[in-house]
């Protein structure tokens, strides 16, 4: 005759040792998890700074020669006289500017024409891009003056048929003010 053995184990003991590791494995990576993430913050006064605020104008001025453009020819460029852009308002306050500047040429075969803004003299390290503004690091200082120079270039491809026609340049600026 055969007896059969019972086993003493039902089975939970098992599953007690799986949820028990199951939950020692959440809060060990729980835990390490949520000390990885720990947000740390310091604070500092900082000196009382006297700020005051105005408005920007502009002057502008032609130095240096006549401001109209000489004879263009196919693929060749001609540079205006010196554009010298001065902030006359903000005299006292603690503005900063940056100078924006927009050429246009209008006319039969403006087209053919492309013009470049430099700082300073025509040629400089690079032209300003097309719609950036100029802004040194910091921004420009109230009675700042910035001086520019416009070159104008005719398409090698400019038909004959613009010989002796006439061509408008406009120069705008806009001064912009900046953080400090």
């Amino acid at each position: 005759m055969r007896h059969h053995v019972l086993s003493m184990r039902d089975g939970s003991a098992g599953r007690r040792m799986q949820w028990a590791a199951g939950t020692a494995a959440v809060l060990a990576f729980g835990t390490g998890t949520a000390a990885a993430h720990a947000v740390w913050e310091s604070t500092a006064a900082l000196p009382t700074q006297g700020v005051s605020s105005g408005s920007l104008a502009l002057s502008t001025q032609w130095v240096g020669g006549a401001t109209a453009l000489p004879a263009l020819y196919p693929n060749q460029s001609s540079d205006t006289a010196t554009l010298r852009v001065t902030e006359t308002a903000a005299s006292g306050t603690t503005l900063r500017w940056r100078l924006r500047v927009e050429v246009s040429v209008t006319g039969a075969g403006s087209e053919y024409v492309r013009t470049e803004v430099f700082v300073g003299a025509c040629g400089g390290p690079a032209p300003l891009a097309a719609g950036s503004a100029y802004e040194p690091a910091g921004g420009l200082l109230p009675g700042q003056s910035v001086d520019l120079c416009v070159r104008t270039t005719l398409s090698a491809e400019a038909p004959s048929a613009q010989q002796g026609t006439s061509l408008t340049p406009s120069v705008s600026v806009v001064a912009e003010q900046v953080g400090i």
